[in-house]
């Protein structure tokens, strides 16, 4: 493998560790967000809740769009495609939960 790969490879992994926070905050917010709905008194809820909405605020789009950008301009094709592709429905994802969140913090007074 030559070394331009082994870098494309790092910055793949740096990138899919983002997008693996944004899944996993995603799936906690959803999850705490039925808890609170049933129990909002619950503050294990309200604790999961709020640690994974500060995560989706500290992950940064732009950063992840750098970084994919550097990958991006070698490729060509479906491997392109198929990145800019999950790139955008992680972002999407993330920005549908803060929204989600925001609405279920107003509600609930958190």
């Amino acid at each position: 493998m030559t070394m331009w790969a082994d870098n494309i490879k790092f910055v793949k992994d740096i990138i899919d560790s983002k997008y693996h926070k944004i899944d996993h905050a995603v799936a906690e917010i959803k999850e705490s967000s039925e808890a609170l709905l049933q129990d909002d008194k619950c503050s294990k809820s309200k604790e999961h809740f709020t640690f994974a909405l500060r995560t989706l605020e500290l992950v940064q789009p732009a950063e992840i769009e750098q970084l994919l950008d550097t990958i991006i301009s070698d490729l060509h094709g479906k491997e392109k495609e198929t990145l800019e592709t999950e790139a955008k429905s992680k972002l999407t994802s993330r920005i549908e939960a803060l929204e989600k969140a925001k609405q279920l913090k107003a509600k609930l007074k958190i």
